[in-house]
């Protein structure tokens, strides 16, 4: 049987039904759109799952569950350990101003690594598409935990400096190929949730270390790595035993003289041929199976290599350049320039907390971390705005717009947060002087981490959608583009 199933026939059906009835609408539609739901009222699963129990999108619930596990786990302690040194800034102070080193040298162990997670995006991205996802993600777990154990021994400032570079290039996996990988495995409107728990989770639990890195740090500054070191370890073997292979060459589809192409990061397009040939001109050959391929054991699934794409340089290559391509489309520019702004927002208040908590407000050192009390209440609140809700509130627009989905219906959730970014920043400015309450300062870090996390889940999933061609690829300018605020900020 071919891979066409009951579902497509709907999709089919329901698309040249809505053309016919809506030609200042549906035939109008901008590339990017998507049916979501039918006439009926039912939820299209987009995209349109094979009949290949090895496609992601057919994986069992423990399956995706174990995918979900690993990259929340490895998100969590490789963002948490480059871009938590807020907490122990003054350590290092301590440590390295007295070896004639100036403040913003010390500064660059927060800074860099957060920089160097943008350059990491352009490599380990085009090589997950080349090589595949799982080795990829095991190299990057790999030369993290190393980094990290080099951060633990290292006896020199430029030895630190060093090992925190290659700790946010191999964090780059965390911003780009898992992404990708959750997308591999979810359906259009479950994205929200996903991603909602994905940096909700980031959010909490690394929000949760840094809290304890500032008590650690009295003991022994060398622990806060040891601890690090441990947890990787940990998600090394969360990996190699839960994060399967996703990459999926799924099938080209014709059905009704339309077809449906879903592209390697999971976004389905019905199209005419006249649009496959303007749009898609590198198409795969439209595929039939006479019968579904046997499911993978768990062993057959632990394999570390699946073999590379056709041409991998190629390919390589072509993705750097779908990248600067995408930077053209006005969707892709506005999610960078959010989350560039929201980011650079939230690194100039970490590099600044622990000075205005304990030289105005007269905390001790080791109590600074509790202002992540409010990344933990941020990850949450922001979960429960930007996830769940985000994917109901796509459904309704999308059942009023004739089914179809447009991206920048996401977008409708960023109003309400762009008014307490604003509200929040504001807080933390005109209280962070002293003079008033240490609850100023605390109150505005926390409703930031609010609109942090809501910014990071629509902004993802809104990239995901937005361009039209080489769908995907963007994601890496998204948050690798967003790194040079980080660079603006260490320039000043």
């Amino acid at each position: 049987m071919a891979t066409n199933d009951i579902s497509q026939k709907e999709i089919i059906a329901h698309h040249e039904d809505t053309s016919l009835k809506d030609t200042a609408g549906a035939s109008h539609r901008l590339a990017g759109d998507a049916l979501l739901v039918t006439a009926q009222g039912e939820i299209c699963r987009l995209p349109v799952p094979s009949n290949d129990p090895n496609d992601p999108l057919n994986f069992t619930r423990w399956e995706k569950a174990a995918i979900i596990v690993a990259c929340c786990w490895f998100s969590i302690m490789s963002l948490s350990l480059s871009g938590g040194l807020g907490a122990i800034l003054s350590t290092f102070f301590q440590l390295y101003l007295p070896q004639g080193h100036a403040t913003e040298e010390v500064v660059r162990l927060l800074t860099f690594p957060a920089l160097f997670i943008g350059v990491g995006n352009y490599i380990i991205l085009p090589m997950s598409l080349a090589f595949g996802r799982r080795p990829v993600f095991i190299l990057s777990v790999v030369i993290l935990l190393a980094a990290t154990i080099g951060s633990a021994v290292q006896t020199s400032y430029k030895a630190h400096l060093a090992t925190r570079i290659i700790q946010g290039l191999a964090t780059g996996a965390t911003e780009s190929l898992l992404p990708l990988m959750l997308t591999d495995i979810t359906f259009l409107h479950e994205r929200s949730m996903i991603f909602g728990f994905y940096w909700a989770t980031q959010n909490i639990f690394s929000s949760c270390l840094n809290i304890a890195s500032s008590y650690e740090t009295s003991i022994n500054w060398r622990l806060y790595y040891w601890v690090y070191v441990a947890a990787i370890g940990l998600g090394l073997l969360l990996v190699i035993f839960g994060a399967f292979e996703t990459r999926f060459a799924r099938p080209v589809s014709s059905l009704s003289g339309q077809v449906v192409y879903t592209d390697d990061y999971g976004v389905t397009r019905i199209l005419s041929d006249d649009e496959a040939q303007g749009h898609l001109p590198e198409l795969p050959a439209i595929t039939t199976y006479s019968a579904a391929p046997p499911k993978k054991t768990y062993s057959q699934m632990l394999r570390p290599w699946s073999g590379t794409a056709t041409r991998p340089g190629r390919l390589i290559i072509m993705s750097w350049i779908h990248m600067a391509e995408s930077f053209t489309s006005p969707g892709i520019l506005y999610a960078v320039l959010l989350s560039s702004i929201t980011l650079g927002c939230t690194v100039g208040v970490s590099l600044t907390y622990n000075t205005v908590l304990e030289n105005n407000y007269g905390w001790p050192a080791k109590n600074v971390g509790l202002i992540n009390i409010g990344g933990i209440i941020g990850g949450i609140v922001g979960m429960l705005y930007g996830g769940w809700p985000a994917d109901k509130l796509v459904i309704y627009l999308a059942k009023r717009n004739h089914g179809i989905h447009k991206p920048e219906h996401r977008l409708i959730m960023l109003v309400l947060p762009g008014f307490l970014g604003v509200g929040s920043l504001l807080l933390y400015g005109f209280t962070a002087s002293g003079g008033s309450t240490w609850w100023g300062p605390y109150i505005g870090w926390t409703l930031f981490q609010v609109v942090f996390v809501t910014v990071l889940i629509v902004s993802t999933t809104f990239a995901a959608e937005a361009w039209p061609k080489t769908l995907g690829q963007q994601s890496s300018w998204l948050w690798a583009a967003r790194t040079s605020s980080l660079l603006a900020l260490h320039m000043e």
